[in-house]
């Protein structure tokens, strides 16, 4: 008796069949082999279909065989219905698991058929796998092997690009914008803001003119991809402006104040400008002057005879308007008044001009340089009362208002002369001493009037013994006698003070 069975190549699997109708057979032990002695004397099967009977009978039946493949798809379909002898034969190695041993391919190449289909019927394809390309839309009508040419298992996984090349100057993630069931229309959800987003002005734009000749690989996503570096040399364009607004690049969001404070006279110039007024030279916003230091001297220039820093007199309200304390040369009196090109010509500032005020009006009086000891910035006629003087300048003399009285002018002088004059009194009244005798009128008189005197007559000697008499002691007090006549007679009443003796004075014979 010829058995029958499936199998896969070198496997046997040996299953515990569960009688079925066991009250047919006669009861027996537990393990008991078929071939027992005393029970069947069964078919010999040849190698490599040896095994125990109920690998592949069943107590019902010894036909139709029952066995359970490694690989179910021979238990399916088809292959049961064929019989084990199709395929096995005894006495012969276990036939190969290909489908091309049995069945020739109708596609001219030897594929592994089960890849795609059934045992159930050459037409029922398997379902795709899950990372097959999607069969709608224009794939629909293609044939496995429009795209599957050589059919090698398994296959190859496919881009759009295997069959549809590059396109849009490179692009190769077709599947990003476009999907099978729509053709080459953007696919259903396809945003543009995925790559780029489209707001303002650039709605208004067609695609060509940011994609030209159909180009989309390498299409700039920054502003100066498309319009280029701006204003000098700028290339953050968005830092000022939007697209957003409806009269495009002339909007701006960009605040001067962060990065230069526009006050006062700045606030009138223009941005930019073909003249070198303007901060922003020809519209030039990279490189301002000065490199963006900010600084005065970089518009304005050094100024003054080199001064740079400027912001320490002056405002942005105007140059006029200075905010300068001349705290190194107080302005007081007649120099408040003056212009500043009369101390710095030229509008000079620098170097400073000394402070001496000798340096502005020159020696005066025959040489003096320090004017402040009698002059005052309220005006040269102000002349406070100069009390050093050897001669104190009160009573009839503070009555004498001009200097040149006593300091007479020289022919190479515009004014008084002061340097070296130490006047004695007999140089202004040498015609008008009444006394004949000492000059030094000082040291009887005050300068107030001559009425006024001060003398402190001395102790009247002879040798060495003081007079005892009262009269000439009085003398020392000055109460007696009361005139100086008494003891200096002089001609017309006016006192005779040179050398006197006891008898020359007609006191004593």
């Amino acid at each position: 008796m010829l058995l029958t069975v499936f199998a896969l190549v070198g496997c046997v699997v040996a299953t515990t069949l569960t009688p079925v109708k066991a009250a047919q057979h006669p009861g027996y032990t537990a393990g008991t082999a078929c071939d027992a002695p005393g029970c069947h004397n069964t078919y010999k099967h040849k190698e490599p279909y040896l095994g125990p009977c109920e690998n592949c009978h069943t107590l019902d039946s010894w036909t139709p065989a029952v066995y359970s493949h490694l690989d179910k798809t021979f238990d399916n379909g088809m292959h049961p219905l064929v019989g084990c002898a199709m395929c096995h034969t005894e006495g012969k190695p276990l036939p190969s698991p290909d489908c091309s041993k049995c069945h020739e391919s109708p596609h001219g190449v030897t594929p592994a058929c089960v890849g795609c289909h059934t045992t159930a019927a050459w037409g029922m394809r398997k379902p795709m796998p899950e990372n097959h390309l999607s069969l709608l839309g224009g794939h629909k009508k293609l044939e496995c092997f429009d795209c599957h040419k050589s059919a090698k298992i398994p296959a190859k996984p496919r881009q759009c690009t295997n069959c549809h090349g590059t396109n849009h100057g490179g692009l190769t993630n077709c599947q990003d914008c476009h999907a099978p069931a729509t053709g080459w229309n953007p696919k259903p959800g396809w945003d543009h803001n995925t790559f780029f987003k489209i707001v303002g002005q650039h709605k208004k734009l067609d695609c060509t003119q940011c994609h030209k000749g159909g180009r989309f690989a390498n299409t700039p996503r920054v502003c100066v991809g498309c319009h280029g570096k701006k204003h000098g040399g700028l290339t953050n364009c968005a830092s000022c402006h939007t697209p957003l607004a409806s009269n495009g690049f002339k909007y701006t969001t960009f605040k001067h104040s962060s990065v230069f404070v526009l006050t006062g006279r700045h606030k009138s110039v223009g941005c930019m400008g073909s003249s070198g007024v303007q901060c922003h030279y020809n519209g030039k916003f990279a490189q301002v002057r000065g490199n963006g230091s900010h600084r005065c001297v970089d518009c304005h220039g050094a100024q003054h005879g080199g001064l740079t820093a400027c912001a320490s007199c002056h405002t942005t309200a105007g140059f006029g308007a200075t905010t300068f304390r001349h705290t190194a040369f107080p302005l007081t009196g007649r120099h408040a008044t003056l212009r500043c090109s009369q101390c710095h010509p030229g509008g000079e500032f620098y170097p400073k001009p000394s402070t001496h005020c000798v340096n502005c009006h020159g020696e005066k009086h025959g040489g003096q340089t320090q004017c402040q000891t009698c002059h005052t910035p309220a005006g040269f006629n102000d002349v406070p009362p100069y009390t050093a003087h050897p001669i104190p300048l009160g009573g009839t003399h503070a009555d004498t208002t001009k200097c040149t009285r006593c300091h007479p002018a020289t022919s190479s002088s515009s004014g008084p002369v002061f340097s070296n004059t130490i006047p004695a009194c007999v140089t202004c009244h040498a015609s008008t001493i009444p006394h004949v005798g000492p000059t030094n009128c000082v040291s009887c008189h005050w300068p107030t009037s001559w009425s006024q005197d001060h003398f402190a007559h001395p102790a009247i000697m002879f040798g060495s013994d003081p007079v005892p008499a009262v009269p000439h002691n009085a003398l020392s007090s000055g109460t007696y006698p009361t005139d100086c006549l008494n003891c200096h007679p002089g001609s017309g009443g006016n006192p005779n003070f040179t050398a006197h003796s006891c008898t020359s004075t007609g006191c004593h014979s």
